[in-house]
C-alpha cells in the first residue's frame, strides 16, 4: 500500500483539496464515509486561531490490492492512532477509480489540546502500511523506509513482522525504491492534460 501525506497550509484553505477529495471528475464513485467540506472548512478556522502553520494534513492511501470500504475505514482508524488523531474529527473519502479503490483521510492539524504529531511520519505511515499489508495477507510494498521499519517492529517485540519486512530491503543501498515524480509534478501534468 502507499501512503503519502500532505500538510495543507492554515494561509491556502480548504477548497482545493476539498474540491479534489469530495469532487473529483476523475473518479468513478465518491463515498464520503466520515466528515464533511463544512468540517474541512471550520478545522482551518480553529488552526488559524490557534496560531498554527499547517490547519490540515490529507493522507491519501492507494492499496495494490483490492479492500473494502470497511478496510479502509480500518485503516484511517490506524493512521489516526499512529498520529494521536482524534477518530471522531476526520473526514474520511474513498475514491473508486479504474476498478480499483483508494482512500484520502484529512485530519485537523489543531486536535482540540495538541498539534498532531508530524515527527517521522513518512516511516510511521510505511510502517503501518506494512503491518496492513501483512494482517490482510497482501504482497508487500516495497518502501524507502523498510530498514528502519524492521529495526522498531524488532525493538517493539514484533520479530516476525520485521523479518518479513527486512526482506525487502535491498543488499544494494543504490536499488531503494524512488518516488517516479513528486506529487506537485503529478499534479502540474494532469492540469496541462497530460
Amino acid at each position: 500500500m502507499i501512503v503519502q501525506e500532505t500538510r495543507i497550509k492554515s494561509s491556502s484553505g480548504h477548497q482545493a483539496v476539498s474540491k479534489h477529495v469530495l469532487s473529483g471528475a476523475r473518479n468513478e464513485a465518491i463515498r464520503l464515509m466520515a466528515g464533511s467540506d463544512y468540517l474541512l472548512k471550520d478545522w482551518m478556522k480553529e488552526a488559524r486561531r490557534e496560531g498554527i502553520r499547517y490547519g490540515l494534513r490529507h493522507i491519501a492511501f492507494n492499496p495494490s490490492e483490492p479492500m473494502s470500504d470497511g478496510q479502509l475505514a480500518d485503516f484511517a482508524q490506524q493512521i489516526c492512532l499512529e498520529l494521536g488523531a482524534d477518530p471522531e474529527r476526520m473526514t474520511l473519502v474513498i475514491h473508486q477509480k479504474d476498478g480499483g479503490t483508494h482512500g484520502h483521510l484529512l485530519l485537523p492539524e489543531w486536535q482540540q489540546d495538541h498539534v498532531l504529531s508530524s515527527k517521522f511520519t513518512w516511516q510511521r505511515l510505511e510502517k503501518i502500511a506494512r503491518l496492513e499489508e501483512l494482517r490482510l495477507g497482501h504482497t508487500l510494498v516495497p518502501g524507502r523506509h523498510d530498514r528502519a521499519i524492521a529495526k522498531a517492529l524488532r525493538e517493539g517485540g514484533n520479530s516476525e513482522a520485521a523479518d518479513r519486512i527486512a526482506g525487502l530491503v535491498p543488499e544494494d543501498n543504490s536499488a531503494r525504491p524512488v518516488s517516479a515524480y513528486t506529487s506537485q509534478a503529478r499534479r502540474m501534468t494532469e492540469r496541462q492534460g497530460f
